[in-house]
């Protein structure tokens, strides 16, 4: 059971770590190492993506107005995002970028900021092929202003913090059939692409006009009591010990010695 989510402090080492057990030929649950590399890479993953249709809101091309959101390229689990991610103008988009380059060591990532609804979809693969549970909603409170409304670090591992306090997982999803349909479809089309496997939640954002757009693509994520994933596992009426003997037969049948 490979729960691996970066090595020595690096998130893009986690590929190295799932290489590491093929090149020793134990079988493993995970992501294969090619598809978890491009997942840590979030520009990679959005130039993918927007080649191939799947939508994921659009790069900043130094354009003035409208909202922005600038965060690290290559970190996980809402680390460099907060309320002064989400920026408006030139200035304040350059600013915050050369913070996260200087803080994180890594290219920062600016992109459309859609404000609307944060849901996630949690999927994973069986031996008789993917498995797609009930969608989940990210709920914000009524008082957040736009800017607020973002699952930042604090959000998630801030017990007790203003972000925290401000969030709320709801799942499954109040969504209508079309939604849940479309969210489906963009999914499993991007799992499609980028060579998926193992278990893998999205990330979308729903805009006021009833858009879905992928913004972060998470293989191998938490799968601990409380998590997201869990709770989608749950809505579905899945044991988690039947969803993990899932991943073993396919680790089993795939990584045959």
């Amino acid at each position: 059971m490979n729960l691996c989510e970066g090595v020595l402090g690096h998130p893009d080492w986690e590929k190295n770590f799932a290489l590491g057990l093929e090149m020793l030929g134990i079988p493993h649950t995970s992501c294969e190492p090619i598809a978890l590399g491009i997942c840590t890479d979030k520009k990679l993953v959005k130039r993918i993506l927007l080649a191939s249709g799947i939508p994921t809101p659009r790069f900043w091309h130094a354009e003035e107005g409208g909202m922005w959101i600038v965060k690290p390229s290559r970190e996980d689990a809402g680390v460099g995002i907060d309320t002064a991610s989400v920026v408006s103008s030139t200035s304040e988009i350059e600013a915050r970028a050369t913070y996260v380059e200087e803080t994180y060591r890594q290219p920062a990532l600016v992109e459309e900021f859609i404000d609307g609804r944060e849901l996630n979809q949690a999927i994973y693969f069986s031996t008789t092929g993917a498995v797609v549970l009930p969608p989940g909603e990210i709920v914000f409170d009524d008082g957040l202003a736009s800017n607020e409304r973002v699952v930042g670090w604090k959000a998630k591992w801030a017990n007790g913090s203003r972000e925290d306090r401000g969030t709320r997982n709801r799942t499954p999803a109040l969504i209508d059939d079309k939604t849940r349909d479309e969210l489906k479809t963009i999914c499993l089309r991007a799992a499609s692409t980028l060579g998926l496997s193992g278990y893998v939640r999205f990330d979308v954002r729903q805009s006021q006009a009833g858009q879905l757009f992928i913004v972060d693509i998470n293989p191998n994520p938490d799968v601990g009591r409380g998590s997201g994933f869990r709770k989608a596992l749950d809505a579905a009426g899945i044991v988690f010990a039947d969803f993990l003997k899932a991943l073993i037969m396919v680790a089993a049948a795939t990584h045959r010695p």
